[in-house]
């Protein structure tokens, strides 16, 4: 295999960066027929995450890139780019995707990622729900990407994230509302 994995890794980043663009656009298209589209770019910027991470480990040199450094941004463009796509298409009113928005940017920039992210799983929820109104099989799929997701990270859930997020919740009773980040270096 590939010897000098970040490049490739870095590209995957990116590309879910510009995924974010292209499914809050989706927004701006006939409503009835982009949840399978916003669906489907959501799954393959997902897959994307799940990628990056291992083949920028797999790279033997130790330095992390810029692009690396900024995974949880991408992640977090992505929703984002949900949020926008529901509140564009009409599905979500413009003001709860505006609270939405500012509290999880609120969380990530002033306490902690970790803090923030319960509330950027919530586009997620709202997209899977309309998906299973308006497009029952991209709903499915889905619920099914994640599960077998959860198969393949079980260990990284319980090792690492879950810690993660409850060490940053204790963090910030223990600090009187100042959170710490503990986001690791490079892609996640």
């Amino acid at each position: 295999m590939f010897r000098h994995t970040k490049p490739l890794a870095d590209l995957l980043t990116l590309t879910r960066a510009m995924l974010a663009l292209c499914i809050a656009g989706l927004g701006l298209i006939e409503r009835d027929n982009t949840v399978s589209l916003a669906v489907t770019g959501v799954i393959v910027s997902w897959l994307t995450d799940l990628l990056d991470g291992p083949l920028a480990r797999h790279d033997p040199d130790p330095e992390t890139t810029w692009i690396g450094e900024h995974d949880a941004e991408a992640d977090l463009s992505t929703s984002l780019g949900v949020t926008a796509y529901l509140v564009l298409s009409g599905r979500l009113p413009g003001w709860i995707g505006t609270l939405l928005v500012l509290i999880t940017l609120g969380l990530w920039v002033f306490h902690s990622h970790q803090l923030a992210w319960p509330f950027y799983a919530v586009p997620y929820v709202l997209l899977v729900f309309f998906a299973f109104r308006e497009a029952p099989l991209f709903g499915w799929l889905a619920v099914a990407y994640l599960v077998a997701t959860l198969v393949v990270r079980w260990r990284r859930l319980w090792g690492e994230f879950l810690p993660e997020f409850f060490g940053a919740v204790r963090s910030l009773w223990a600090k009187g509302g100042q959170a710490v980040d503990h986001v690791p270096n490079g892609h996640t």
